[in-house]
């Protein structure tokens, strides 16, 4: 009787072994199924990108004073102010720092943005400022007319440019004004989304969690 005893023992010890190893094979299964069947809605985003710029030229005509002479399209990574100064002097600034002097304006004289020729008004109110409100700075619609008329209204502004028109006192000439509005439509038109991995999954983990559920399905 004792060997038959020892040979039942050895079976069911042997079906344990079989039966957990099944069970460890199932579960790994399903949790591969899990991960590999979730959705990859959500790993990528769409950006609005803008592939067209501008190059603005703006001269001193009196001391403090500034005018756009002209504005070009061109690239959107080639945009900048190429600025002349009343003692020949010529500065080249980037789309970064053109953003700066008109931010540092806002938020020293934010009442009286739009009244003066002032080189961050000029640079705020010419094309350069219509191109970083469209790429860099949405908040810079508050203060241009052409993108209150452009969202339907959807902007009030504090500053002393009350419409459009208001705007050419900021070129050397009607002409000037007239070719920058083109190039102005230029810049919307140019605009596209472009479809990029969305920056906030990253790693292997975090491309698969959903609200901290783990390793759940």
């Amino acid at each position: 009787m004792t060997p038959v005893k020892t040979n039942t023992f050895l079976k069911k010890v042997k079906d344990i072994t079989i039966s957990g190893s099944l069970t460890m094979l199932i579960l790994s299964s399903g949790l591969y199924s899990c991960t590999s069947s979730e959705s990859t809605e959500g790993d990528y985003e769409q950006t609005e990108v803008y592939t067209q710029g501008v190059r603005t030229y703006i001269k001193e005509t009196s001391k403090g004073e500034f005018k756009i002479t002209e504005e070009i399209a061109v690239p959107a990574d080639s945009s900048k102010a190429i600025v002349t100064y009343l003692d020949g002097r010529v500065e080249t600034l980037t789309k970064e720092q053109s953003k700066k002097l008109i931010d540092e304006e806002i938020t020293r004289n934010e009442n009286t943005i739009g009244h003066n020729n002032g080189l961050s008004n000029v640079l705020l109110y010419g094309g350069m400022g219509y191109f970083l409100g469209r790429t860099m700075s949405p908040n810079y619609g508050f203060y241009r007319p052409d993108f209150r008329q452009n969202n339907n209204g959807g902007f009030t502004s504090t500053g002393g440019v009350k419409n459009t028109a208001d705007m050419g006192r900021y070129y050397s000439n009607p002409e000037t004004f007239t070719k920058s509005t083109e190039v102005n439509r230029n810049i919307t038109k140019s605009r596209t989304m472009v479809t990029r991995p969305n920056s906030s999954r990253s790693g292997f983990f975090g491309s698969r969690s959903r609200s901290g559920s783990g390793f759940g399905g």
